[in-house]
């Protein structure tokens, strides 16, 4: 990923940042990290609670239904507190995500401006509906990557839309498949995988729909080994190549793919709202790190969090359980299909 993104390096401002990525790579992961060996690598900011969509599998709802509580919002002001302070101003890549739309957020354009020319990389993950209206700013103000996630409440847009956002700025895509496309509509399902190619888009990535939520339905999951999903992905892989980006998924048969209890996020990455409020990692919305507050508390009391090292230690010990809250994550190696 890095190095796609690696003409949007902004020197010498980017200098620090890239030294503390190297250090965060070279150094041994220990349950306890402190932020004197390196800080975290990875910012993901949920710039607004609000959300133009309303996808029941969204992690950042809880069963179908967004935070209620009041407005948080990033403004630039905000972002400029933030990003003084030692947990984030080393960050190399500052993922400007969700919580709901992000494109809602009224400063999201000087807010890609000031990261830019800070020299971090800035990715935005977006539904894309409101995308056409920003998109010739944002790629004047530098943003590095977009991504935007397919939904049926989308497709259509896009279908009438992608092709030309792509000349203006390359966009990634990604969409959560669910068991019932592969057993009971495989070809829509090709048909596009095979759209989003000829729209021109870097990558497509496909996730397995895993269940979010209180009440928890796994029925529209699958393993690896559903004779659907082995048959799709041998016809997809072999006409679309790396085009595809399997996240999770993978065949039995794969023997360059182990399973391992890998977690990167835990020591590499800090999600904030613009509340100040910090979650576990990018892939749940339980928020471990309670009593602190990105805007008062120290990186020290924020990326070491007591709940945070716990994690730690149960995945460097290799006879530990995985922990509950991990087991329907996609970025986790062996989580449960």
């Amino acid at each position: 990923m890095y190095l796609e993104l690696l003409r949007y390096i902004k020197f010498p401002e980017a200098a620090p940042k890239i030294f503390n990525y190297i250090k965060s790579k070279l150094l041994r992961p220990l349950p306890n990290n402190p932020c004197s060996r390196y800080s975290p690598v990875q910012m993901s900011l949920s710039m607004v609670n609000r959300c133009n969509l309303r996808c029941a599998y969204c992690g950042d709802a809880q069963d179908g239904t967004f935070d209620t509580a009041p407005k948080k919002e990033f403004t630039l002001e905000k972002i400029k507190t933030l990003f003084q302070t030692p947990l984030c101003r080393n960050a190399v890549y500052v993922n400007l995500a969700g919580g709901g739309e992000p494109l809602l957020c009224r400063d999201i354009v000087e807010i890609v401006e000031y990261l830019t020319s800070r020299g971090h990389l800035t990715l935005l993950t977006t539904n894309g509906l409101l995308l056409p209206k920003f998109i010739e700013r944002l790629t004047r103000a530098g943003l590095s990557k977009i991504s935007i996630s397919i939904y049926p409440e989308n497709i259509d847009f896009l279908r009438e839309n992608l092709a030309a956002m792509n000349k203006i700025h390359k966009i990634q895509n990604s969409h959560v498949i669910t068991r019932s496309e592969l057993e009971k509509t495989p070809g829509e399902l090709a048909g596009l995988v095979d759209f989003v190619y000829r729209a021109g888009s870097t990558r497509l990535r496909l996730w397995n729909c895993r269940p979010f939520g209180k009440e928890r339905d796994s029925s529209e999951s699958f393993t690896s080994e559903l004779p659907a999903f082995q048959d799709f992905y041998k016809k997809i892989s072999k006409k679309y190549g790396s085009f595809v980006d399997w996240q999770g998924l993978y065949t039995e048969s794969d023997k360059n793919i182990k399973a391992k209890k890998i977690c990167r996020e835990l020591w590499q990455l800090v999600p904030v709202d613009g509340g100040g409020g910090l979650a576990t990692c990018c892939g749940t919305a339980i928020n471990l790190r309670s009593g602190v507050n990105a805007f008062t508390s120290t990186s020290e009391e924020i990326f070491n969090h007591p709940a945070i090292v716990d994690l730690r230690k149960k995945f460097i010990d290799p006879d530990a359980e995985l922990p509950d809250m991990c087991k329907y994550c996609n970025l986790l190696e062996d989580a449960p299909m």
